[in-house]
């Protein structure tokens, strides 16, 4: 099918506006063609299904589809409210892995290499982050501590 929308494929270049004899195309894709990223995000996806189909690392959350997903008693209650895992967010050919622990993290970058290798994509290594949040818990306590100091009438903030 893919192959269908590219035989006979004709171009012709233009320089300065003289426009060049029709040659064919034989390697590559369309100009603007939506076809690469989803034969992209197709081939990314078998992949992180096949990388992670014995072990899913990953952040456990809860969620609510009534439209109070931000109303944190709501989210206390048992009824209605579903959970998942999240292992992977994509966005085009950016992928970022999410796990609860350091060992976790480094099992899940083994799994995703080992993927990466077996679907012969290369990782660059100069682009790669690894980002760290803290507990949740230990958020709430840095943001009320923030608050606290944000409000109190002694502090003032530094210019430098």
């Amino acid at each position: 099918m893919v192959r269908q929308l590219h035989d006979g494929m004709m171009a012709q270049v233009t320089d300065i506006g003289t426009v060049s004899e029709a040659f064919a195309v034989t390697h590559g894709v369309k100009q603007s063609c939506v076809l690469p990223p989803t034969l992209f995000s197709l081939m990314f996806s078998a992949m992180l299904v096949d990388a992670y189909r014995d072990e899913q690392p990953g952040i456990r959350i809860a969620y609510r589809t009534d439209g109070h997903l931000l109303n944190g008693r709501r989210m206390q209650a048992p009824t209605r409210v579903s959970t998942t895992t999240v292992h992977d967010l994509l966005f085009a050919d950016d992928c970022a892995l999410n796990t609860v622990t350091e060992e976790d993290m480094q099992r899940s970058m083994d799994l995703f290499a080992e993927g990466c290798a077996d679907f012969g994509l290369t990782i660059s290594t100069a682009k790669t982050v690894v980002m760290h949040s803290r507990h949740p818990a230990r958020n709430a306590m840095l943001l009320e501590s923030m608050s606290t100091v944000l409000n109190s009438k002694t502090w003032k903030p530094s210019l430098i």
